[in-house]
């Protein structure tokens, strides 16, 4: 009786539970309407704090990722950190690994964002093995993304172009054209990093359309910030403050204010370089309005060192230019934000102007440590400018005279010398056209005598020219005739060398031949006489001796070609393990017949670009050799890599060298080669071989041997090693 009355009991529990349910569904179709209605930001995260309250499990999920992102956003980075983690625990306990990876990925990016980039190094290699299960997922771009900025910030910016071309590899195969022209401007972002503001500035030209959505803005924002940028570092003022100002019109329109802040604070550097000082002055006013508002410390270090510089360079007010870098370099300290250079520099160049040198070498090592922590080129030019003027200043003229050179030596590398030039010639050459043609209107009188003058210094280039051709022609044949004398040289060296290796050859050939042509008789006259062990005795020595037979003319036939200059590189990606098992499988059948066993030995497998026929000569050659001399023993073959080198060695426990023949084991000159455990014959050109192949990729090989315990062959090749994935296994280009 008493399970029948809990019976209704149930029944309203139930009924009551699905009428929740259904509220909550409802309200979470509320907030997806509602959210993308909403504007203002601080109303949007009280209005998720209230839905929070009332959505369900999965709803909730998606609010507490919106209030994540509108949270970093606004730099307010713990609380940002503080949704994210709610997110991964709600998608661990529903096992969804894609919101997961969505989290580490997001999570990742705001670190990054703010500085923080030793911390995302375990969240980035949880996001890598959630994606390594699935190759086709389109969240690699994003990884591959994040990499890149990483690699940027370690100022490793061709590894960070690696990886943004990965990304860009990705993309394409998605047709994500959104994120692919995001990641064009990264990509051109770190062109303007290794200086080259020439490709950048086209790179970033290439990205904008003609036809602007709402959606396109905030990339937009970034894209005219950088082309501005090129245009400051190519001298070109006011193209950049077009670019600026156009930025400025489409931060407004979605309201991001840190970017509008940032945008008058690089006019207000660039009405400093046209010696607008007003202007500058009121940029730098409207920047830090919003930044203080905001509390956007960051800007408002840059728009204290900004106003310092301005007042600095227009003689206004040096003791309030030395206030501003002060505050700001305390602020820099106080707060870790990392901007501290300028406000050095500026500190230092005012005390400078004041002669106050003690309080100048006061500043001087922390500059010097911030310069070489900074690593870039204009850093360390400017460093060797305030040097200079600081020993000059205080009478020690040999270390200024020294930092003067290091600068002009620096800023010589970094400027776009060519560009300038064509530009002053072309104004030169413009200006003394409006000259002579003013002259000439002015004083026709002149124009016989000018016409003169023309003609006689036509008359001495013609003979300048003439005699410098002279000169060429007679340092060309001296440089021709010596060409000659030294290919002759080499020519009867090489044949010396053909002649003693072609006499060995036909020795060799001729001995290998023989037992070919008394194969048949001896074969027929056991295989009657019924001894078959001599029948395979024989058959064994036989394929013995096609196979050095065949390797000696493998050989000769890739040192002819080298010696040609007809072997021609052709590297392709290849796996170190798959090559050296399919040499090995080659010599399975002779290493059983020898009892050697054959090992190879690695931690993991690499995938690196190399010419797959000189990989073979190399390892077919040295594997061939240890099995030559190798009985009843041990071949070992290991393979890693260090610092771009491919390391492998070839151990083998055969019968040993002397150190008379390591001395002369990679050469042809009087070479005479030791006959094998089996009786196998060699031309010592195999070794030769190996060396010439070793060096024609830039590597070099080592031996040691001792007898009676064997030898031990050690290579190093540079190689470029690729990031490998199934995904990516037929991509063009991945990065290491």
């Amino acid at each position: 009786m008493t399970r029948y009355r809990l019976l209704p009991l149930l029944f309203v529990f139930m009924v009551t539970l699905t009428m929740y349910s259904q509220t909550e569904k409802e309200y979470c179709e509320q907030w997806r309407v509602e959210r993308d209605t909403i504007s203002d930001i601080d109303f949007y995260l009280e209005y998720n704090k209230i839905m929070m309250t009332k959505a369900d499990e999965t709803c909730l999920t998606d609010i507490y990722m919106s209030q994540a992102n509108i949270y970093g956003m606004k730099k307010n980075i713990d609380s940002s950190l503080y949704y994210y983690d709610k997110v991964a625990i709600l998608a661990k306990n529903t096992d969804s690994e894609e919101l997961l990876l969505s989290t580490y990925l997001y999570k990742a990016y705001v670190l990054l964002s703010n500085y923080r980039k030793d911390e995302i190094i375990p969240i980035l290699q949880k996001a890598r093995s959630i994606l390594s299960k699935d190759p086709d997922n389109n969240s690699w771009h994003f990884y591959y993304t994040l990499k890149s900025i990483s690699a940027r910030e370690d100022r490793e910016f061709d590894k960070a172009i690696n990886y943004i071309d990965s990304s860009i590899v990705v993309l394409k195969r998605t047709k994500d054209t959104v994120n692919l022209l995001d990641a064009y401007q990264n990509k051109g972002t770190y062109y303007l990093h290794l200086n080259n503001y020439t490709k950048a500035a086209e790179i970033f030209l290439q990205t904008i359309g003609t036809d602007e959505k709402p959606s396109d803005l905030l990339r937009l924002i970034g894209t005219y910030y950088n082309l501005g940028f090129c245009y400051v570092k190519l001298d070109k003022s006011e193209t950049a403050i077009k670019y600026f100002n156009e930025g400025i019109l489409r931060a407004k329109k979605i309201g991001h204010d840190y970017e509008i802040a940032s945008f008058h604070l690089a006019l207000a550097g660039r009405y400093r370089d046209l010696k607008e000082y007003d202007k500058a002055i009121d940029n730098v006013d409207s920047a830090s309005e919003i930044s203080q508002k905001m509390k956007y410390n960051d800007l408002i270090i840059e728009g204290l060192q900004k106003e310092g510089m301005i007042y600095y360079d227009s003689s206004l007010d040096y003791d309030k230019a030395e206030t501003c870098f002060i505050e700001a370099y305390k602020m820099s300290k106080e707060l870790n934000i990392g901007k501290t250079l300028p406000s050095l520099f500026g500190i230092i160049k005012i005390y400078l102007k004041k002669g106050e040198y003690n309080k100048v070498k006061e500043y001087l090592k922390p500059f010097e440590e911030t310069v070489n922590k900074n690593r870039e080129l204009d850093s360390k030019k400017e460093f060797h400018k305030i040097y200079s003027e600081y020993h000059e200043k205080t009478k020690q003229f040999t270390s200024a005279l020294e930092h003067f050179k290091k600068y002009h030596a620096i800023k010589d590398s970094i400027s776009s010398q060519e560009v300038q030039t064509q530009v002053a010639n072309l104004e030169k050459k413009y200006e003394t056209k409006k000259k002579e043609l003013a002259i000439v209107t002015l004083n026709q009188e002149k124009e016989e005598q000018q016409q003169i003058t023309k003609q006689a210094r036509a008359q001495q280039h013609l003979y300048l020219l003439v005699a410098c051709l002279l000169l060429l022609l007679l340092a060309a044949g001296a440089w021709a005739f010596r060409k000659l004398r030294k290919q002759q040289k080499e020519l009867v060296s090489t044949n010396q060398v053909k002649n003693r290796l072609f006499s060995i050859i036909a020795h060799d050939l001729r001995g290998m031949i023989l037992p070919f042509q008394r194969s048949g008789k001896i074969l027929k006259y056991h295989i009657n006489k019924g001894n078959h062990e001599k029948t395979i005795e024989l058959s064994q020595a036989l394929e013995q001796n096609s196979e050095s037979l065949s390797n000696m003319l493998d050989n000769l036939l890739n040192w002819s070609l080298e010696q040609m200059n007809g072997y021609k590189m052709n590297p392709e990606k290849i796996s170190v393990s798959e090559q050296l098992n399919e040499i090995i499988s080659g010599y399975e059948q002779q290493a059983t017949f020898k009892k050697t066993k054959i090992d190879l030995k690695y931690k993991e497998d690499l995938w690196v670009n190399f010419d797959k026929g000189a990989f073979h000569v190399i390892f077919r050659n040295l594997l061939g050799n240890a099995l030559k001399y190798t009985e009843g023993g041990n071949i070992r073959i290991e393979f890693t890599s260090e610092d771009n080198l491919l390391l492998c060695s070839v151990i083998d426990t055969g019968v040993g060298m002397s150190q008379e023949q390591l001395n002369h084991l990679f050469t042809l000159e009087d070479k005479k080669s030791t006959i094998g455990t089996k009786g196998e014959k060699g031309t010592g050109l195999g070794l030769n071989l190996v060396y010439r192949f070793v060096k024609m990729n830039k590597g070099i090989i080592e031996v040691s041997s001792e007898k009676r315990i064997g030898t031990r062959f050690d290579i190093q090749i540079p190689i470029i090693k690729n990031i490998y994935h199934p995904m990516l296994k037929n991509q063009e280009s991945l990065s290491a």
